[in-house]
């Protein structure tokens, strides 16, 4: 299993805070769930960078659950976990916050883990893995969808397909953050694309 330090973990629970998730796949023969994230980040150089995808494979997963309920506190809607991808589509990219994502232990999943739409163990060791916890919530209809991967390894790719390594995510994230901080700005802002491009 890949070490992820206490350092790297909150690194990622602060980096991956409000990111967009523009799309997921389950690739069940190779036992890999695909992110693609789009996050506040900010290069060494102090751009933005052309393309601010970042693709998470997650790999030799252990189990992937989700819970798909159609209104706050209803039933979980059942579906098969070959059509988690579209189902996370029909929330339109919506923001994940919270600061904890990673590694959350069993309080998060302990709230909807007896509601669920489909719990898929791919391994008997998953309670040995690290985990991730991500939702989806359309703010319109109440909509929500809450999903965990038990994973073993995670490697990060950049918009071009690159390697990125988990410490260098995490520093574009905290300078994205440290500048919204500094201006006061939020992440709500229409133009915060064009702000971000300001050096001071």
């Amino acid at each position: 299993m890949c070490d992820i330090s206490q350092d790297l973990k909150e690194g990622l629970n602060y980096a991956l805070n409000e990111a967009s998730i523009l799309g997921l796949d389950l690739d069940l023969s190779r036992r890999a769930v695909f992110v693609t994230f789009s996050p506040i980040a900010i290069l060494t150089d102090g751009t933005l960078p052309a393309d601010n995808r970042f693709l998470f494979a997650f790999r030799k997963v252990g189990r992937i659950a989700a819970s798909l309920t159609p209104e706050r506190d209803g039933k979980a809607l059942e579906f098969e976990p070959s059509q988690l991808s579209d189902e996370l589509d029909e929330f339109k990219n919506e923001q994940i916050y919270g600061w904890e994502f990673i590694d959350n232990g069993e309080k998060l999943f302990e709230d909807w883990q007896d509601n669920k739409s489909f719990d898929l163990i791919l391994s008997n060791d998953f309670d040995k893995q690290h985990t991730i916890d991500l939702f989806q919530e359309d703010k319109c209809s109440n909509k929500s969808i809450d999903l965990r991967i038990w994973f073993q390894n995670i490697d990060i790719y950049d918009s071009g397909l690159q390697k990125v390594s988990i410490q260098t995510f995490n520093e574009n994230g905290k300078r994205g953050w440290d500048k919204l901080y500094e201006s006061g700005w939020t992440t709500n802002d229409s133009d915060l694309g064009e702000k971000l491009k300001l050096q001071e």
